[in-house]
């Protein structure tokens, strides 16, 4: 059976399922979950259809047998839950039920749950969302079911390739903005309150170089494009608008922050955190990795790039200490520092960065002296610096610390950085696991090496990066709910 009919086969399944469960209304809590999951599966199948038709002659094999597997396993469940359902709705067969097959169908259910995981990474690794983001009739069945995570990837890649050139005016008052500590209009980034809520705000300086009116657009085009309240599901912040300080040639993006934010008189960033020797528990730090390349990929599969990752465009609400030995609450980590980010198709910088720590952060093929044009930006230079990134939280040191004096000095040698960072990554497996060192060097070698592709690389980054790193945060909750039932024993 070709893939395309698998599709039309798995919807029937999920029907004639959907038939069975109508029978019950609301007469059983499985009958309902049953039926709000099959409502879930049936319409991630419906984007694989979809999906297929659009590309299944140019696809390649190696991704037809991704989808095929998950298809199939999808299938077998199916079928299972199927077999086990109660046969009639008669009050002697459900009391029968209950003690032979109810509880199978609630581990079937959270199979299901385990699935639906596992295909919306499978989502973005093979671009699905860029094949079908107009597709507004299966976007709304895909958000009735719950689904935030996908929809808010999916809303942000409309937006980031609308063809509508008029742009959301978004702009504030400078007065709008309050700040707050010791910050003032001339720091580059700082925390603030605006219209009664904590707001994280960036400085962007308009340079004179007779493209300002473009500069100015490119701003305002960010903040409309990063403008939603659940983007903090993909672990950024949503943008609520620019104040414009043009007689300074400057303008603010100012991005809300979560209200259960903790404030503090200072910008806590990762670097600032590692830089401190703020106490972060293993568990917290696995759970940061996970969040931080969740939304790399994220940002990906919507089409657009970072270009500036490092500790210090990481927030993290994080509490304050409250001894030498103890760990620190940590809450939810974000991914600042858009100001050169942009859209993967768009023209990119060709010029190197010249300071010398944040080079420590970028690829190799990003790397270059002052008057060298370097590689246009994609996904693998991303890649390269969530790399260096997770070396970091590895040691809990940031990369200043890790080089060392050196780390000061410009013009270093850009090979023996990478190497470097190569062999700090390989002794890993000491501090954090031998599936996360192999995660980070995923991140670091994977993208060097030639000929590889955009769709291999993001592939890659699922396979290689995140998903074994969401498995090892897992494996982290296992343990703390094993640990916490022997507590009560």
């Amino acid at each position: 059976m070709d893939i395309l009919s698998t599709t039309r086969e798995i919807i029937d399944q999920v029907n004639l399922i959907i038939e069975k469960c109508i029978e019950y209304r609301e007469a059983d809590s499985v009958i309902k979950a049953t039926r709000m999951r099959l409502d879930g599966v049936q319409v991630r199948v419906e984007l694989f259809q979809e999906f297929l038709k659009l590309s299944e002659s140019t696809l390649l094999l190696r991704r037809k047998q991704i989808l095929q597997h998950s298809l199939g396993n999808v299938s077998d469940l199916l079928h299972e839950l199927m077999s086990r359902l109660p046969p009639s709705p008669k009050v002697s067969t459900k009391l029968a039920w209950v003690g032979w097959g109810k509880r199978r169908v609630e581990g079937l259910l959270e199979e299901l749950k385990t699935w639906d995981g596992e295909v919306q990474g499978i989502i973005f690794a093979l671009d699905v969302v860029s094949k079908i983001r107009d597709d507004d009739k299966l976007y709304k069945r895909l958000f009735d079911t719950g689904e935030r995570t996908l929809t808010t990837a999916w809303t942000l890649s409309k937006r980031i390739f609308s063809s509508d050139k008029s742009i959301l005016s978004l702009a504030y008052p400078l007065s709008s903005i309050f700040i707050q500590g010791a910050f003032s209009f001339s720091d580059p980034r700082f925390i603030a309150i605006f219209n009664s809520r904590p707001a994280y705000v960036e400085s962007h300086y308009i340079e004179h170089d007779g493209k300002e009116e473009v500069q100015k657009r490119s701003l305002a085009q960010m903040a409309a494009v990063f403008h939603s309240p659940e983007i903090t599901l993909m672990h950024l912040l949503s943008c609520v608008g620019l104040a414009e300080d043009y007689d300074f040639d400057r303008c603010f993006l100012v991005y809300e922050l979560p209200p259960t934010f903790t404030m503090h008189p200072y910008n806590p960033t990762l670097a600032y955190i590692l830089d401190n020797q703020t106490r972060i528990s293993l568990d917290d730090r696995f759970r940061i990795a996970v969040e931080l390349a969740t939304a790399v990929f994220e940002i990906h599969a919507a089409g657009w790039v970072h270009k500036c990752i490092r500790s210090d465009n990481i927030l993290i609400d994080v509490d304050d200490q409250q001894g030498p030995k103890v760990d620190a609450k940590v809450g939810a980590a974000y991914l600042v520092g858009f100001e050169a980010a942009r859209p993967q198709i768009a023209g990119s910088d060709r010029c190197p960065e010249m300071d010398p720590i944040k080079r420590k952060y970028h690829h190799p093929e990003r790397q270059g002296g002052r008057d060298t044009l370097v590689q246009k930006f994609d996904i693998r230079h991303d890649m390269y610096s969530l790399g260096a990134v997770l070396i970091e939280l590895g040691y809990r040191k940031t990369l200043r610390n890790i080089f060392g004096p050196s780390s000061s000095e410009g013009g270093g040698d850009i090979q023996k950085d990478h190497e470097r960072l190569v062999g700090y990554a390989k002794r890993l497996g000491d501090k954090m696991s031998v599936k996360y060192a192999t995660a980070v060097l995923t991140c670091l070698v994977n993208g060097t090496k030639p000929g590889k592709t955009t769709d291999n690389l993001r592939e890659e980054f699922y396979d290689g990066v995140l998903r074994p790193l969401k498995e090892i945060q897992d494996g982290f909750r296992v343990c703390r709910s094993f640990v916490l039932r022997l507590q009560v024993l």
